[in-house]
């Protein structure tokens, strides 16, 4: 096998799996999640579209306790499927960065290469 063959196929894998992570991200970010309370179910929504479960209540009564203790419960599981999303972010996004700077790597060497062949 070739060394620019080589090259190729590991900066393909190197892109499916930035893409991966960046997709598996997206997925993490928009999709819903419910917490329970006692018997009840919430729906929070998505990190990208939140819900707040305090909204069930009419306007002008008390917001029950079960309420309340759902509300930071999404808050709390929001913000860890948040870290994880920008974790997967982050985590595709080098492999990416790595995969665009090879071109620019070779090209360059090539060149290097090239003018010292014509000063000779």
């Amino acid at each position: 096998m070739r060394p620019n063959t080589a090259a190729r196929i590991a900066a393909i894998i190197l892109a499916i799996a930035g893409l991966a992570a960046i997709v598996a991200a997206g997925v993490i970010a928009t999709r819903n999640f419910t917490v329970t309370v006692g018997p009840r179910h919430f729906n929070c929504g998505s990190v990208v579209a939140a819900k707040d479960p305090r909204n069930l209540v009419g306007r002008r009564s008390t917001v029950p306790r079960r309420n309340k203790v759902a509300y930071s419960r999404c808050q709390k599981k929001s913000s860890d499927q948040t870290h994880k999303a920008i974790t997967f972010l982050i985590v595709g996004t080098i492999p990416l960065l790595i995969v665009l700077t090879l071109p620019a790597l070779s090209r360059r060497s090539r060149r290097v290469r090239a003018h010292r062949r014509t000063r000779l």
